[in-house]
C-alpha cells in the first residue's frame, strides 16, 4: 500500500495534534502492509521529533504542489489529517485521489463561531468543512463522540467514519522519581496539595467551574493550570473570574514546559480536574491514569468513552459535584486508592500500535470505496460547479480571509527558523516563496488588519504581506 500522509501541521511547535501526527507515523512506518510511506511537508521544515528513516518527505510550498504529487504519483491512498489552509483548492485533493482518508478530531470549531475573529471567517471554516468531509471516502475519527458530530454538526455520513482511538506518547509513559518529582514542582512554584488542569482557556474548557469549585476548598489547596489565557471577551475572563472569586494567590498559569515538567506536575498533584463540556478525545486523562494520579472529569462528550471507570465523573458545569469529588481525592484513602488502580488499568488499553491498525483498515475500507464507485459520491457529481458555489460564498479576495491564511503560514515559518537560528534574510526569502501572491488589491481597498483576540499582534501582518507582494512584483519584472 502506497499511502500519501498529509501532514503539514508538523510546520509548528510540538503540542496535542503534532504528538499524535509523530506517533502515528511511527508505527505506520513499521507496517508490513504499507510498502511506501510518504509525508507532506511544508518546504524548508523539520517536525519536532526525528521521523523515522523509511518514511520519504514531500516538500511542499502550496496545495497546487501537492496536487501535482497526487495525479502524476497517484498513490494508493491520501491522508489529510489535519485543515492547514481552508482554501477551495484543499477541496480538490480528496477528489483527485485514487482513494481518501480525511481525519477529523472533532467540531468544537464549528459550533462555536465566537472563536473566530469575524463571523464571514467562521462561515467560510464551516462550509469548507462540511464540503471537505462530503469529498472523501472514507473519515478516520477517534471517538464514537466524534462520529455523532460528523452527523450532528457536519451535516456529513457518520457510517464512512472508522474509529481508531489515541494513546499516550511514550515520552509521558515513564514515572519519574519522587525527588525528581519534588524538585521540579518546586521549581515551578508548586508543593503541598495542588489541583493541575490542562488547556487553553476556552469556554468549553469551564476552567469557570474549576475556579468556582477551588474558591470553596481550603485555602491551602492551589490550582496549577497547564495553558495559556487567550480568552479576552470582557467579563469572561480567566483573570476576571479568579479576582471575582479572590483566588489569585491560589492560582497559576504555567506554559512553555518539556516533557519531563508535565510529567512531574502530573505526578506532583493531587487530583487531575478535566471539567472541559466538549472533547473530541482528550488525552491529558489517560496520560494522568498512566503515572498514577487520579482523575475527575467532566460527564461530556467523548470524555466517559476515553475514560470509562478510571475517573470519577460529574455532571458538565456543576461545580459543586466537581467540588466534592476534588475533595474526595485530595483526602485519600482506599476509594482514591482503587480509582488510581483502576485509572492504571485504564491507561494500558490504549496503544498507538492499534491506532495504527485501525488506520490501516480505515485505508483498506477507503480503496475498497473507490473501487466499489461506480456513480458520483452523493452531492458531488458535478466538482467545478460545487466548487465555484463555495467559491461564490465566500469569495478569495476577502481581504481579512487572506490575512488570516498568510499569518498561519508567517507563523509557522517563523517558529521553524527561530528554532534552527536563521538569519533575517533567509526568513524574508521563506515568507516570499510560501505561497503565490493574489492579484493587487484595489488601492482604495487597503488589506484589512487582523485581530487577533482583540488585540492587535506585536509583528503588522499588514507589512508583511506588503512586503511579500513587492518582492513577488520585482521578480515578475525581472
Amino acid at each position: 500500500m502506497d499511502v500519501l500522509f498529509d501532514a503539514r501541521l508538523l510546520n509548528r511547535a510540538l503540542s496535542g495534534l503534532e504528538r499524535v501526527q509523530l506517533n502515528v507515523l511511527r508505527e505506520l512506518s513499521q507496517m508490513s502492509e504499507i510498502t511506501r510511506l510518504r509525508l507532506i511537508v511544508l518546504k524548508g521544515t523539520e517536525p519536532a521529533k526525528p521521523l523515522p528513516q523509511n518514511i520519504e518527505k514531500v516538500e511542499v510550498w502550496t496545495t497546487d504542489d501537492i496536487i501535482k504529487v497526487i495525479v502524476d504519483d497517484k498513490p494508493d491512498v491520501y491522508h489529510m489529517t489535519w485543515f492547514p489552509d481552508t482554501t477551495p483548492r484543499d477541496l480538490w485533493l480528496p477528489l483527485l485521489a485514487p482513494a481518501s482518508v480525511v481525519e477529523v478530531h472533532d467540531a468544537i470549531l464549528n459550533r462555536h463561531p465566537e472563536y473566530f475573529p469575524s463571523e464571514d471567517l467562521w462561515r467560510w471554516y464551516d462550509s469548507f468543512i462540511k464540503r471537505l468531509i462530503r469529498n472523501a471516502d472514507r473519515l478516520l475519527v477517534h471517538t464514537k463522540s466524534v462520529a455523532r458530530e460528523i452527523k450532528d454538526d457536519l451535516d456529513g455520513d457518520s457510517s464512512i467514519a472508522d474509529i481508531a482511538p489515541l494513546a499516550v506518547d511514550p515520552d509521558l509513559q515513564t514515572p519519574l522519581s519522587k525527588e525528581e518529582v519534588e524538585r521540579r514542582c518546586r521549581r515551578i512554584g508548586f508543593s503541598g496539595d495542588f489541583v493541575l488542569a490542562v488547556g487553553k482557556d476556552y469556554p468549553h474548557k469551564d476552567h469557570e467551574s474549576l475556579f468556582k469549585a477551588i474558591s470553596r476548598m481550603d485555602p491551602n489547596v492551589t490550582l496549577c493550570v497547564a495553558g495559556s489565557k487567550i480568552w479576552r471577551h470582557g467579563g469572561q475572563t480567566s483573570d476576571e473570574i479568579i479576582k471575582r472569586l479572590g483566588i489569585e494567590s491560589r492560582v497559576k498559569w504555567v506554559q512553555g514546559l518539556d516533557d519531563v515538567d508535565v510529567k512531574a506536575l502530573i505526578q506532583g498533584s493531587r487530583v487531575m480536574a478535566f471539567p472541559s463540556l466538549e472533547e473530541g478525545f482528550g488525552l491529558p486523562p489517560i496520560e494522568a491514569m498512566t503515572l498514577g494520579t487520579p482523575v475527575v472529569a467532566a460527564d461530556a462528550m467523548s470524555i466517559p468513552e476515553v475514560c470509562g471507570d478510571g475517573a470519577w465523573l460529574h455532571p458538565a458545569g456543576d461545580d459543586k459535584k466537581l467540588e466534592e469529588l476534588l475533595r474526595r481525592a485530595i483526602a485519600g484513602g482506599e476509594d482514591t486508592a482503587a480509582l488510581i488502580e483502576r485509572g492504571h488499568a485504564r491507561a494500558k488499553e490504549f496503544s498507538w500500535r492499534r491506532t495504527a491498525e485501525l488506520t490501516v483498515q480505515c485505508y483498506r475500507n477507503a480503496i475498497a470505496t473507490a473501487k466499489d464507485r461506480s456513480s458520483p459520491r452523493p452531492e458531488v457529481s458535478d466538482p467545478i460547479v460545487d466548487m465555484l458555489s463555495v467559491i461564490s460564498r465566500y469569495g478569495q479576495d476577502d481581504a481579512e480571509k487572506q490575512s488570516s491564511a498568510w499569518q498561519q503560514r508567517c507563523l509557522g515559518a517563523e517558529s521553524q527558523l527561530r528554532r534552527a537560528h536563521a538569519h533575517s534574510a533567509k526568513l524574508e526569502e521563506m515568507l516570499v516563496e510560501l505561497q503565490q501572491t493574489p492579484p493587487e488589491a484595489p488601492k482604495e481597498e487597503p488589506l484589512a488588519k487582523v485581530i487577533v483576540n482583540g488585540k492587535r499582534p506585536r509583528w503588522s501582518l499588514r507589512r508583511r504581506i506588503r512586503k511579500i507582494q513587492d518582492g513577488l512584483r520585482e521578480r515578475f519584472k525581472s
